[in-house]
Order: C-alpha cells, then sequence, then structure tokens
C-alpha cells in the first residue's frame, strides 16, 4: 500500500511539474509576443473621423501559439474614445512568424469627442495631430491574458489608403 502511495505521490509531482514548465512557457511567450500598431486618420466627415488601426503580431519564439483575435481600445489620458467590435475568432501564430490582421477602424464622433474629451480637440485644431494609446486585448492558448499598450501620434503624416 506505501509502495503505490510513492508512485502516485511521484506521478503527481511528475505531472506538476510538468504543468508548472507548460505555464512557465506560456508566460514567456506572452510577455515576448510583439505588437505594432499604425493608425491614421481614414477618413473625416461632418459627424466625425474614422480611425484605421493596421495590428501585426509578431511571434520571435521556437514555440507556436494560439491568439484570440484582439480587442483594440483607444484612449485619450484615461478617457476611452471607442474600442473594436469582439470577434470570437482565434488563429495560431507559428514560431518565428508574424500575422497582419485585417484593419480596424473605429469611428468617433465630433459631438461625443467635443463633451467628453475637449482637450483633444483643441490639440488637433492648434497642431494638425493628437495622441493616443492604443490597448490592445487578447487571450493567448485560451488561458492566459494578454495586453500591450502603446502611445501613438495621429494627424500630420501621411495617411493609411
Amino acid at each position: 500500500m506505501i509502495k503505490g502511495k510513492h508512485v502516485l505521490f511521484g506521478m503527481l509531482g511528475t505531472a506538476g511539474l510538468a504543468g508548472a514548465a507548460y505555464l512557465f512557457n506560456l508566460s514567456r511567450l506572452s510577455a515576448e509576443l510583439e505588437v505594432e500598431n499604425k493608425a491614421a486618420i481614414h477618413k473625416v466627415t461632418l459627424s466625425g473621423l474614422t480611425i484605421r488601426i493596421d495590428v501585426t503580431l509578431k511571434n520571435p519564439t521556437g514555440g507556436s501559439i494560439n491568439v484570440k483575435y484582439p480587442f483594440v481600445k483607444l484612449l485619450y489620458s484615461d478617457t476611452t474614445l471607442g474600442s473594436s467590435e469582439v470577434k470570437d475568432q482565434n488563429f495560431d501564430l507559428a514560431k518565428f512568424a508574424k500575422q497582419i490582421l485585417d484593419p480596424i477602424y473605429i469611428n468617433l464622433s465630433f459631438m461625443s469627442l467635443a463633451s467628453s474629451v475637449p482637450a483633444l480637440l483643441k490639440e488637433y485644431r492648434s497642431t494638425g495631430k493628437f495622441d493616443l494609446i492604443i490597448k490592445i486585448v487578447s487571450t493567448l492558448n485560451d488561458t492566459i491574458p494578454f495586453s500591450k499598450t502603446q502611445n501613438i501620434s495621429i494627424g500630420s503624416q501621411k495617411q493609411v489608403t
């Protein structure tokens, strides 16, 4: 009976170590995953702006990653201006590979900007550009939360077409 317990504890210990190594590798993949964002004013209408965001995910590691399609938020200081749609879509990012996502368009109404962040409109009128924060939120391998934040300047540069 004692011999059986030792075998059982040995198996559980081995499984625990393997699980811990797996989680460590996933955590490392999360830290190593690179996100490259480009944003520009795509369209200006009488009602507002449409911002185009191009997201490229890069995996510089030797392990493949299953990535949930990222959710994108645009912020000005601590104020959320807009966000992308939520997509229940996964894709595999192979080792040493990159994935260029379809462009993400976020509409910003002048009326809501004027009431929530008048400083942004003032900055845009005086300089022709404004600084935003892009926050990417996703899940890796259906278990590891992933987010990256990037400051970006929009306007007064060549626009993405």
